[in-house]
């Protein structure tokens, strides 16, 4: 999500749900002090961002956030970034980090420990930390000084409650950036943002309504403008009827309509991609409930 970092500041921490109200509240806690943090979550889920709105809500906001790297730091990277007094330093993938640069972080770590003089430091990771230290493949000085307070960031598909706010930041962003007055989502549109399964998180969340913005037509977002793909749709999981025909036919109704969502929702040639017969595809439409 800090790819663009302009937009990114200027976005509040989305909390409906229950599990990113627990994150505000850590990230509150942490504002408070200088230990270091570590951010567990998955690829997109906006782990350098909430690092950044942490440096925002620090003492030290007036001094520099500086991201890097774990797999492309050195000792010399590391000491010219430490040369210019930064007020945090943000190491994305800290698990890739390697053995030599493990110890210097170390080092740094336990100096930091004694002086709030230094610079806070944060990490992220999507990898089992612990798992990695029992194998040897991680320094366990290293991680314990890291995972004082960790912050576990959900996946977008556990904090569902967020979908609609975050969608609506994206959209007044890219609706200015592309000089188009969009004021909102149809209730469509909404829903099938709310069930997809964002494999890469907030990060696929935003490309998709960029996607939209840069195509559709104002004033509203329809689904069809969302152009999911069928393959990220995870409404066949969170039906109540768990029976292999439940989840068959929702997988029928979804690829169908994504389909028919690419021609335009012309029936004939949505037949010839679907390589079925026309009367077939209807009678489909009709037992489906697509509409």
């Amino acid at each position: 999500m800090d790819k663009k970092l302009l937009s990114a500041e200027l976005m509040p921490v989305v909390a409906n749900s229950n599990a990113m109200r627990s994150v505000e509240t850590l990230l509150k806690h942490l504002a408070l002090s200088n230990i270091p943090v570590l951010f567990i979550g998955e690829n997109g889920s906006g782990r350098a961002y909430l690092a950044r709105q942490l440096y925002l809500s620090g003492s030290k906001s007036d001094k520099p956030f500086v991201r890097i790297t774990a797999k492309d730091a050195t000792k010399s990277s590391f000491e010219k970034v430490i040369a210019i007094e930064p007020g945090m330093i943000f190491i994305d993938e800290i698990a890739e980090a390697s053995e030599e640069f493990q110890e210097i972080l170390n080092s740094c770590l336990s100096a930091a420990a004694s002086s709030e003089n230094l610079c806070r430091i944060a990490c992220s990771t999507a990898e089992n930390l612990e798992e990695m230290v029992s194998d040897g493949k991680f320094s366990s000085d290293l991680y314990y000084q890291l995972a004082v307070l960790p912050v576990h960031v959900p996946a977008l598909r556990n904090r569902t409650a967020d979908i609609p706010q975050l969608a609506q930041i994206f959209l007044a962003i890219y609706s200015k950036r592309y000089n188009k007055n969009f004021s909102n989502f149809t209730d469509d549109a909404l829903n099938a943002l709310s069930n997809a399964y964002w494999a890469l998180n907030v990060v696929e969340l935003e490309s998709c309504i960029e996607r939209a913005c840069a195509f559709a037509l104002p004033p509203t977002i329809e689904k069809q403008d969302l152009r999911l793909n069928i393959l990220s749709v995870s409404g066949i999981f969170l039906n109540s009827d768990k029976s292999l025909k439940s989840a068959v036919d929702q997988f029928k109704k979804q690829y169908i309509t994504q389909i028919l969502t690419e021609v335009r929702w012309n029936q004939t040639e949505a037949a010839k991609v679907l390589d079925i017969q026309r009367t077939y595809l209807s009678r489909l439409i009709k037992e489906l409930h697509i509409k």
